[in-house]
C-alpha cells in the first residue's frame, strides 16, 4: 500500500515539474536558502542574532534536504527540515513590525511543502507565532528565488518602514 501511494505521489510530482512548470530541486533549494537568508535579516534587525543564526544553519539542511531527495521516494526528511525552519519563523511575533514579510516566508514554506509532497501538512500547532490566530495560506506562492524577492520587495514597497528587510 505505501509503494503505490509513494509511486503515485512521485508520478503526481513528476507530471507537475514536467507538465505545469514546477520548479527544479535546485531551484527549490535555492528558493530556500533566499528564503532563509531574508527572514535571517528580520531576526537580525530584530535584534536576535541567535535566531537570525539558527534560520541559516536549517534552511542550509533544508536546502541540502531537498537537493538530496530523489523523486519516487518519502519525502520526511525534507519536510522535517522544512518543518525546523517554519518552527524558526514562527519564533518571530505575529506582533513584530515584520509580520507580512514572516506570513510570505512561511507560506512559501508551506508551498514548497506542497511541491515536495502534494497534500502533506507542515507544522504542529504548538508552533504558531505569538499574536497569530491563523494558518498562513498564500494563494500564489512565490516557486523560485526571483518570484519571492519580488514578492518579498513588493511588500516592503507597500510598506516603507520595513525597507531594512529589502533583498
Amino acid at each position: 500500500m505505501k509503494r503505490i501511494s509513494l509511486l503515485t505521489a512521485g508520478c503526481l510530482l513528476a507530471a507537475c515539474i514536467f507538465l505545469t512548470g514546477c520548479p527544479s530541486l535546485n531551484s527549490t533549494a535555492t528558493l530556500v536558502t533566499v528564503l532563509g537568508n531574508a527572514a535571517s535579516s528580520i531576526a537580525t534587525i530584530e535584534g536576535n542574532t541567535q535566531l537570525a543564526a539558527t534560520l541559516k544553519t536549517d534552511t542550509a539542511a533544508a536546502s541540502s534536504a531537498v537537493l538530496n531527495w530523489k523523486k519516487g521516494t518519502p519525502s520526511q526528511n525534507v519536510i522535517q527540515a522544512l518543518n525546523l525552519v517554519e518552527a524558526d519563523l514562527n519564533l518571530i511575533p505575529g506582533t513584530s513590525t515584520y509580520a507580512p514579510l514572516v506570513d510570505l516566508a512561511i507560506g512559501t514554506v508551506e508551498s514548497i511543502i506542497e511541491i515536495v509532497q502534494p497534500g502533506a501538512t507542515s507544522i504542529t500547532p504548538q508552533n504558531k507565532r505569538v499574536g497569530v490566530t491563523h494558518r498562513v495560506w498564500l494563494a500564489n506562492p512565490p516557486k523560485t528565488d526571483a518570484q519571492f524577492r519580488t514578492a518579498w520587495n513588493g511588500i516592503i514597497a507597500q510598506h516603507p518602514e520595513l525597507s531594512a528587510a529589502k533583498q
